[in-house]
């Protein structure tokens, strides 16, 4: 099946940063800077979906939108292809500082990327003419807009996103307005719309209603995909998700959404079927997995006011994946980045600590580590443990064993011991099973 451009992630990465610059120059500029702006401050998200990535993290609200737009004019025009608004665990569309992002984000002369649940959009475009601003800063197919949407009618919608009231239309609303203010402004933007099957929403009838739909309405492209397994949970479960939900579900949709797929790259909208492969636990577990090339491609501004190496860790639940606290000025910031280009990272330690790739640095560092397999191996684990009480996972974080290599050095109680109860606290049992196989084999 063909693939969009834009979902081709080693080939972005490449046009940015040639192979043989990646861990041989004192700092490369990353792709994209990902920005998780903190909501309203007062709630993370106005949905509870089941399969929320940071539902059950640290959902920290303390980014200063105000020092991060100072940090992006200074930063300038000529750095990042692309400012990414998203979250691990919020809404950004929820934010009040969100259009003077954008609006800059243009001054710089960069891409935008929005990843949005839509609940927002038709709202705002009845409050301040929203949808006509956004769509009017769209210059071309490259700044979009990706509403993950996951349900095919308002009940089915309530059901997957945990609420008690129909938000489904009014977001269909939103995409409507979206796409007429494009083509009435004559835009190229690119309006997108992802959708996770599940129990609820994967009925023939509701695909093939909401499939007819997303035509009628003409977004560019439809993804499905299942679920991802939550972060926080130690490998032997992800792994048992991954047969028990991934592999049994996967044929089935697979089969179900066949007839819909899209044959050529011209057809909108493109819909298309993102298999469980590309999230595959195990796929990160091969031995040949470990450096990781995914801080060239992006470098993430986490809603809780600190600088991640990576946009699937940013919660301070992983305070081993901080980098610092928001920087006051670009040279920070660069020191920052040149810290996270490290060839000595190895992708296991990130296994270890109930974290994992997402499918774009899947993708990027399982070609990476391919490509550079003959020197590959100067990427080290590192050990990390779980900090905090263990019958409250929100509350725990996991931080480097090696109390020098903590971003803030701070000491906590375990490392003394005091709270050890003769259990290893520095890696799940599964990770070290994993181990014990290997070195067996």
């Amino acid at each position: 099946m063909p693939r969009l451009d834009n979902y081709n992630y080693m080939k972005n990465l490449t046009d940015w940063v040639s192979e043989k610059d990646i861990f041989n120059k004192d700092f490369i500029w990353p792709r994209q800077m990902e920005i998780h702006l903190p909501s309203n401050k007062e709630i993370a998200c106005d949905f509870h979906c089941f399969y929320c990535q940071g539902s059950k993290l640290d959902m920290a609200l303390g980014m200063d939108e105000k020092k991060a737009l100072k940090l992006m004019e200074e930063i300038g025009p000529n750095t990042f292809e692309y400012y990414v608004y998203g979250g691990a665990y919020t809404e950004p569309l929820l934010n009040p500082y969100f259009m003077d992002f954008m609006r800059l984000t243009k001054k710089l002369k960069a891409h935008f990327g929005i990843h949005s649940n839509g609940s927002q959009l038709k709202k705002l475009q009845e409050e301040n003419g929203f949808c006509t601003e956004l769509v009017g800063l769209m210059e071309s197919k490259y700044d979009y807009f990706s509403c993950s949407l996951d349900g095919g009618s308002p009940e089915s919608h309530m059901k997957t996103k945990n609420i008690k009231y129909d938000a489904w239309t009014d977001i269909i609303e939103g995409l409507r307005i979206l796409v007429k203010e494009r083509e009435k402004q004559k835009s190229k933007g690119s309006i997108r719309v992802a959708y996770l099957l599940n129990k609820w929403n994967s009925s023939v009838e509701e695909l093939t209603k909401f499939i007819d739909l997303m035509k009628e309405i003409k977004v560019d492209s439809l993804r499905f995909s299942i679920p991802y397994a939550q972060y926080g949970n130690e490998v032997k479960k992800v792994q048992n998700y991954k047969e028990k939900v991934e592999n049994k579900e996967h044929k089935k949709f697979k089969d179900l959404l066949e007839p819909y797929m899209s044959k050529s790259k011209d057809e909108k909208p493109f819909v298309f079927y993102f298999a469980p492969e590309n999230q595959d636990i195990d796929r990160m577990l091969d031995e040949n997995y470990k450096q990781c090339a995914y801080t060239y491609y992006q470098t993430t501004m986490g809603s809780s006011g600190h600088i991640y190496r990576c946009s699937s860790i940013a919660t301070p639940s992983f305070d081993y994946g901080i980098l610092g606290k928001q920087p006051e000025t670009v040279a920070e910031l660069k020191e920052m980045i040149k810290v996270s280009q490290d060839k000595e990272f190895h992708c296991h330690t990130c296994i270890h600590s109930t974290a994992r790739c997402n499918r774009m640095a899947l993708e990027i560092n399982s070609e990476w580590n391919v490509y550079n397999k003959a020197n590959n191996h100067t990427a080290k684990q590192e050990s990390t443990m779980a900090v905090g009480p263990k019958n409250k996972r929100e509350e725990v974080k996991h931080v480097y064993s090696d109390i020098e290599r903590r971003w803030n050095k701070k000491e906590y109680v375990e490392d003394n011991g005091s709270l050890n109860t003769g259990e290893d606290f520095r890696k799940p049992k599964s990770f070290q099973m994993y181990q014990a196989n290997n070195e067996k084999k």
